[in-house]
């Protein structure tokens, strides 16, 4: 029977772990010997320099990875029966998750908070258009979208600073991103909500969008929109936060 390495799968793939397996080898002669090798460089070849050691096992828990990046694993299996050694190898490709960029709110910063609203006023229900080909984040100022085909009102991201801004996707701990046909609120003006301060803000001084950072504010001084209220004092980028500027229409910074 031809000496044959077992497949290789995934078991969980997080931003910066990997979770692998592979099936046990069959043919030639037990017991059998595993070595894992990573690269971040397709059809490598297995080597001193892309070991991953003590990874000796069917199981491997690999750490310390790139978020973002994708890794090609190989699994080397060695035959030692009857004093000869034959290797056979398995590969699988793994790409790891995309980090969080600050305005995607790391659950960490705010565990146990559902719904960024204060009660149940200046919140609507909306809906991502099916036009959005990137994900709305929390926290991101959107605009309302012709809607044709009735029901719920239609929003995008916005997008230039002609854009009318009617308010922020509402940030929920369950959904870190909103796509193309997902219900989502909408925080109106008058409501409290968080948003990602991009440098120290003063408690209760006038804050402004920050074109650089999606959801994200600066504190006023200069010429971009005025958006509400620091509710929170800030000395360095984080979460705050802001209680928005009632009964208006505004453009993007």
């Amino acid at each position: 029977m031809t000496f044959t390495a077992g497949a290789l799968s995934k078991v969980l793939v997080g931003q910066s772990t990997a979770q692998l397996s592979s099936a046990a080898a069959s043919g030639g002669t037990g017991p059998y010997n595993y070595q894992w090798y990573r690269s971040t460089t397709t059809g490598f070849s297995p080597g001193a320099g892309n070991i991953i050691s003590g990874a000796t096992s069917l199981s491997l828990n690999d750490s310390g990875l790139i978020p973002g990046t994708t890794y090609y694993y190989v699994v080397v299996a060695t035959d030692t029966g009857n004093g000869n050694v034959t290797a056979n190898s398995s590969q699988l490709t793994v790409g790891t998750e995309p980090s969080l960029s600050p305005n995607q709110f790391a659950q960490s910063l705010v565990v146990g908070l559902i719904d960024m609203k204060i009660g149940s006023t200046n919140v609507i229900a909306a809906q991502v258009d099916a036009s959005v080909t990137s994900q709305i984040f929390p926290g991101q100022g959107v605009k309302i979208v012709a809607n044709t085909s009735g029901g719920i009102p239609k929003v995008a991201p916005i997008s230039s600073k002609s854009d009318q801004c009617i308010g922020f996707a509402a940030f929920n701990i369950k959904d870190l991103l909103y796509v193309a046909g997902q219900n989502l609120e909408i925080a109106l003006f008058g409501t409290v909500i968080w948003l990602y301060a991009t440098g120290a803000i003063t408690q209760f001084a006038e804050v402004c969008l920050d074109s650089t950072y999606v959801g994200g504010v600066q504190a006023t001084g200069n010429t971009a929109t005025w958006v509400g209220w620091a509710m929170d004092g800030a000395s360095a980028a984080g979460l705050i936060r802001v209680m928005l500027m009632p009964n208006v229409s505004f453009a993007t910074a």
